[in-house]
């Protein structure tokens, strides 16, 4: 499960949803908005996961 948040994790929440599937992706807050405001920030399977880039984080999950 990925877990992202609409306003504050720098990734396209439709993009993601297509790369990983709509019933693996949900939005919410994940409580790191103001730690990360540049970084793509996602929280998979509950575990903190930052990149440079929403491009290095959507390869990461195509894996």
């Amino acid at each position: 499960m990925i877990r992202v948040c609409p306003y504050c994790s720098n990734v396209d929440v439709n993009k993601l949803k297509e790369i990983a599937g709509e019933e693996n992706v949900s939005t919410g807050c994940i409580g790191v908005c103001r730690m990360y405001s540049k970084e793509a920030v996602a929280k998979i399977d509950g575990n903190l996961v930052i990149k440079q880039t929403e491009k290095e984080l959507f390869d990461m999950i195509k894996k």
